[in-house]
């Protein structure tokens, strides 16, 4: 059904002109032609076969007329004279019309209704109030005439059955014209209502992602501002610290220590900062290949080490070595190091963070678990999202609520999810999932049915 009224419509626009090629005043001229030349066709046969002679020569001769109005709106563009000349000579037919075709008896008035009705569909609004005066003031006068001066009126009808045909077949063309005008107005009224509510929908979806980005863009001026210039501050007091004052040994020591510290934290969030930010400026490519994630389990804990052995926190690694994943290298990775990062950050002296792997439904599901401090339940629906708010670990190292946002956009695009379960005070699990290498999976026998 669909197919159909498409065809029509591009048959439609393919004889009156096509909207991006003509103006909306040339297309309404040739949609008034169409009509018209429809009309004179149907009553011309009529006309004939009624004896009504001199009327039918009327007709033919506008009926070639309109073909060559259409002609030169159509073809050669030349709309305006052509709508002027339609117009006056439709007045002087329907006035000879009345004249020739028994007056107020023949169809004549049915015929100015009929042509009112089309120029104030197809007319710009400017001058309906013309057509509207023009079709008040002809009849009026003409019926005055024909009440004043009967003898003037010709009456052209051989008999009852002649007049009978011509009015009731005037009638039908009057009302099927009508219903073909309302219904093409109202159906450009609701594309018309479609198109603007479209074009609503599409503005307030602009709008909400404006707003979301404007929040973004608040968030990350709060970081730059706030976040990443504290860690810094303690830096250049640190080095401050070092190089204008004569410190023992061991305090030299422990400055750098906490230098290190401060470092590797704030590069760390510089990072995640960078990288956030790129994938929010430049799209978010993803280059997907079968990784070995025991090799970047290993990487990252190489990594990891130094931070856990200063807070003496074991790390356990439960992951086998065969197991192949389908993922971005870098971005798998970089949300290994941010969840085991965090695990150690909120896990007290002496505590444990164990990283361990299971394969389900073509997914491998990947665990880091502390018994560290845990969440706050209440922090649920802002954990993974810029609303959080910057938070401290067990030594008081400094997050910026970034990473974990960061990593569950990084699991997305590549088909992954990222969710945790905690108690508070007794420890959190992180879960994040991602497709296993079928090829890998099924030559070891490991993916679940």
């Amino acid at each position: 059904m669909r197919t159909v009224l498409r065809n029509k419509t591009n048959f439609w626009e393919r004889l009156t002109g096509e909207p991006a090629e003509f103006s909306l005043e040339n297309r309404a001229f040739n949609t008034i032609s169409v009509i018209t030349m429809l009309l004179l066709s149907v009553l011309l046969p009529f006309n004939i076969i009624l004896g009504l002679t001199l009327v039918s020569i009327i007709v033919a001769v506008l009926l070639v007329l309109q073909l060559f109005f259409f002609y030169l709106s159509r073809y050669k563009r030349i709309y305006g004279i052509s709508m002027l000349v339609y117009v006056i000579l439709s007045y002087i037919t329907l006035i000879v019309t009345y004249y020739l075709n028994s007056g107020s008896h023949g169809p004549a008035l049915l015929l100015f209704f009929l042509t009112f009705n089309l120029l104030i569909a197809f007319s710009p609004r400017k001058q309906h109030w013309i057509w509207a005066f023009l079709h008040l003031l002809f009849p009026v006068l003409l019926l005055t005439r024909e009440y004043l001066h009967p003898s003037w009126i010709l009456d052209s009808y051989q008999s009852a059955k002649n007049r009978y045909i011509d009015i009731l077949s005037s009638y039908v063309i009057t009302l099927v014209c009508t219903y073909l005008v309302t219904n093409y107005l109202r159906n450009n009224y609701n594309r018309e209502k479609r198109n603007a509510e479209e074009r609503a929908n599409k503005i307030d979806t602009q709008n909400i992602n404006l707003e979301q980005l404007n929040q973004k863009k608040d968030k990350l001026f709060s970081i730059i501002a706030h976040d990443l210039q504290s860690p810094l501050n303690s830096i250049i007091t640190t080095l401050h610290l070092i190089a204008e004052y004569d410190l023992k040994e061991e305090e030299r020591k422990m400055l750098g220590d906490e230098l290190l510290t401060l470092t590797k934290n704030t590069s760390n969030m510089l990072s995640n900062l960078l990288t956030w930010s790129k994938m929010q400026m430049d799209g978010r490519g993803v280059r997907l290949s079968s990784v070995d994630i025991y090799s970047v389990v290993e990487r990252v804990l190489s990594l990891q080490k130094m931070l856990a052995d200063k807070k003496s926190v074991s790390i356990i690694s439960k992951v086998d070595p065969s197991i192949f994943v389908t993922a971005d290298n870098n971005m798998l990775e970089l949300i290994l190091r941010n969840l085991v990062n965090n695990a150690i950050k909120f896990t007290p002296a002496g505590g444990r963070v164990t990283i361990n792997l299971q394969v389900k439904n073509n997914l491998c599901q990947l665990m880091i678990t502390d018994n560290g401090i845990g969440i706050d339940p209440s922090q649920k629906e802002d954990i993974f999202s810029l609303k959080t708010q910057s938070t401290y670990g067990t030594n008081n190292e400094k997050g910026i609520g970034l990473g974990l946002v960061l990593c569950r956009e990084l699991l997305a695009l590549q088909n992954g999810e990222l969710w945790y379960e905690s108690v508070l005070g007794q420890g959190t699990t992180f879960y994040a999932t991602i497709p296993v290498t079928e090829a890998e999976a099924e030559a070891d026998g490991r993916i679940s049915a």
